[in-house]
């Protein structure tokens, strides 16, 4: 059971903030509606600065870099910085933290953000299909590709390459377009390459980032820890989202606080039927 549905996560916190030491937004459905910003996300990101309190916003959006979105959400009239926030292909940073790097490069199948994410966590990359059987790996990103003979080729890489990694920075299978479209996300795509070697008879397991696993989480926690200058409790930290499977599985997963709002992905019967249910509900931000 939900704990209780609240008018505004504002009103909440008047009351509740000493219960908390960091919240985390996600953008899209949350902070952004379609393509404005949402009413009171503005205030909050500039109450909580003034305060000195930690937050960050998180997004599955690798097809953009932070300072991209941060360029969006300025234009959309919600001034933030690009270290303010953190992306699902960030965790590309901490994925190759500890591993010698070779020069061999990475293939990447469409965009993943400029200046690239790949290219900022110190690979080599190329997007040349020729080049494609001599990458140690690949990384999905997002739009811009012939999907028919990219996906074909990398099935086949897969075949001859069986221990290369397969990296996928969104894990979403589709997300909101600009038209309200929905539009098929990397996790789709990544999934498809896995289904298709599945029926073939191989068993690939791509290294997911975003949310709802725990590498994006995982980083945030980190992050905070370091601006709020020591330990921070995850039972301490708000997940504020619009979107069940992505937001508030992955905080509840990794142990944080969760609270949907209903001015996104997720509707009001969706949550009824939803095994997966957030600690609060909130109409709206403000």
């Amino acid at each position: 059971m939900v704990d209780q549905l609240y008018p505004t996560l504002k009103e909440w916190l008047a009351e509740h903030i000493s219960e908390l030491d960091a919240i985390v937004f996600d953008i899209d459905g949350v902070l952004r509606v379609n393509d404005n910003a949402a009413p009171g996300a503005q205030a909050l990101l500039e109450t909580f600065r003034k305060k000195s309190f930690p937050f960050y916003l998180l997004t599955n959006d690798g097809d953009h870099s932070t300072e991209e979105k941060a360029a969006i959400l300025n234009h959309s009239g919600i001034p933030v910085q690009p270290d303010e926030i953190v992306s699902c292909a960030d965790g590309l940073l901490d994925l190759f933290k500890d591993i010698p790097l070779s020069n061999t490069p990475f293939f990447i199948m469409g965009n993943l953000g400029n200046p690239c994410f790949a290219q900022k966590a110190g690979l080599h990359t190329t997007r040349a299909l020729e080049e494609m059987d001599q990458c140690q790996g690949i990384i999905v990103g997002e739009r811009g590709y012939d999907w028919e003979t990219t996906i074909t080729a990398a099935v086949n890489f897969f075949i001859k390459h069986p221990e290369a990694p397969l990296i996928v920075p969104n894990p979403d299978e589709y997300y909101p377009g600009s038209t309200g479209a929905l539009c098929i996300g990397a996790g789709g795509v990544a999934r498809f390459i896995t289904r298709i070697l599945k029926t073939y008879g191989m068993t690939i397991a791509p290294a997911y980032l975003g949310k709802p696993f725990s590498p994006i989480f995982r980083r945030t926690h980190r992050l905070l820890e370091k601006k709020w200058g020591k330990s921070v409790a995850l039972d301490r930290i708000l997940m504020v989202g619009d979107y069940i499977h992505s937001d508030i599985k992955g905080a509840k997963n990794f142990g944080c606080r969760s609270a949907l709002v209903l001015t996104g992905v997720t509707t009001q019967e969706m949550l009824v039927q939803s095994e997966i249910l957030p600690d609060m509900v909130f109409e709206r931000l403000g």
